[in-house]
């Protein structure tokens, strides 16, 4: 019996190639050599990173550590014991600011 994925799931796997292809575009990782690294097929890797929600969760780790992607805790943890979650927190882009805290003075410039 096969299931269907939900739309909750077909979403979370695109956001998670998304992630990917940002990765690749980082590091300069072609779908071959991320294939090779991995041993996850080229051609789901290609039809991923193209926007299919192609599964993924499986093989996270694989995609991880071919990133060369620790945690903060990168002396106690292997890859291997990292969670769905975690992997894809190091996935995803690191943000490029913090977000605006408004300056104390900003708080007295208005007009009465």
């Amino acid at each position: 019996m096969r299931i269907t994925p939900t739309q909750d799931d077909i979403n979370e796997r695109k956001d998670i190639w998304q992630a990917i292809r940002w990765r690749m575009n980082e590091r300069r990782i072609t779908p071959q050599s991320l294939a090779r690294r991995t041993g996850y097929s080229q051609d789901l890797i290609e039809r991923g990173i193209s926007g299919e929600p192609v599964p993924i969760r499986h093989v996270l780790r694989s995609f991880v550590e071919a990133f060369g992607l620790r945690s903060g805790r990168f002396y106690e943890e292997t890859v291997d014991s990292l969670t769905d979650d975690t992997c894809k927190k190091l996935l995803k882009p690191t943000p490029a600011m913090p977000p605006r805290q408004g300056n104390f003075w900003d708080y007295w410039d208005y007009d009465d």
